[in-house]
């Protein structure tokens, strides 16, 4: 199998991309590139002028804030057929955040001058680019929200939504969950190792296997 099949098959399964034309998907194909990452490689810096949008097809990357304290702060978590940092493609500005391969990763990098296209050849896609915006921004925004929420509730809540990346058996390590959730280290550990102990989730080295989803949900939905 030739890389350019390779990716335009890729595409073709891809959520954002699925909808394209057979012609549409073979020019993506034929002008993005793939690059392969290992984990902790940097894919790009925050401020960094934008020329590309990015789509993981093995692996997982993080966007991270490196905040003034010496602390990280993810801001999302990309798994394979997502597509990440397409907005600066639209408004041309700089990265919002930096990209960092969380493990061995293959990313397909799609110049910014043929996503633009796309938006402007198909109503469709540039319909599916704003809800995919729309539903970014709306995490974005819960997240906030949460910010000055318990630790518990705020570890819970970040499984629960980590379960529909990745479902039942979550790969992420407790520096991780802390960094997604805000807190150190330590904190995400005690806390994790309490909802082991209520039977909540079994911890792994590397991973959080999911035993009572309700019981988090119930803790997440608590108001204080």
């Amino acid at each position: 199998m030739s890389r350019r099949y390779g990716v335009e098959l890729f595409l073709r399964q891809a959520e954002f991309f699925k909808n394209l034309s057979s012609k549409e998907r073979q020019h993506v194909a034929s002008q993005s590139l793939e690059r392969t990452y290992a984990k902790g490689q940097t894919i790009f810096h925050e401020g960094h002028s934008s020329d590309s949008v990015w789509l993981v097809m093995e692996g997982r990357a993080h966007l991270l804030h490196y905040l003034s304290v010496g602390r990280v702060q993810t801001t999302c978590v990309m798994t394979p057929g997502e597509i990440f940092c397409c907005l600066p493609a639209l408004d041309r500005g700089t990265y919002p955040a930096t990209a960092v391969a969380a493990t061995k990763a293959k990313i397909l990098q799609i110049p910014s001058r043929i996503f633009h296209g796309l938006m402007q050849s198909s109503p469709a896609m540039l319909q599916q680019a704003l809800c995919l915006f729309c539903s970014r921004l709306r995490q974005v925004e819960a997240k906030g929200c949460l910010a000055y929420d318990p630790v518990e509730q705020r570890i819970a809540q970040a499984i629960l939504t980590l379960q529909k990346k990745f479902g039942d058996t979550i790969p992420l390590t407790r520096q991780e969950i802390s960094e997604l959730v805000g807190t150190t280290v330590e904190t995400a550990i005690r806390t994790l190792s309490r909802f082991q102990k209520r039977g909540w989730l079994r911890l792994s080295r590397g991973s959080i296997q999911i035993l009572q989803a309700g019981a988090l949900s119930k803790l997440s939905s608590l108001t204080v």
